[in-house]
């Protein structure tokens, strides 16, 4: 498969994620007796996850670099990092 492709599919399957999980977040916030939608959530959230850490990695063997040169890759790596540590919080109070 064509790595541009790959990144394309990768890009759009991580929004659309992150958005239907936003919309699950904001519905567990209004309806809070709702049991399911925080494992929704946590679900969506990891697909994300590793959506673009797979796009990130992707960008690496394509370039030859680790994928921070520009602002596109910058942001790809900074929205990696705050749903990393998203989960990682999540997870934290979970068990608290």
């Amino acid at each position: 498969m064509n790595l541009v492709l790959l990144q394309n599919y990768l890009d759009n399957t991580a929004f659309a994620v992150l958005f239907c999980t936003m919309l699950v977040y904001w519905c567990g916030a209004l309806f809070p007796s709702l049991t399911t939608l925080p494992t929704l959530g946590t679900a969506g959230m990891a697909i994300a996850n590793l959506c673009i850490a797979t796009l990130l990695g992707a960008r690496w063997l394509e370039a030859g670099y680790f994928p921070l040169s520009n602002l596109y890759e910058s942001l790809f790596f900074l929205a990696w990092g705050i749903t990393t540590i998203h989960l990682i919080a999540e997870n934290l109070v979970v068990a608290a």
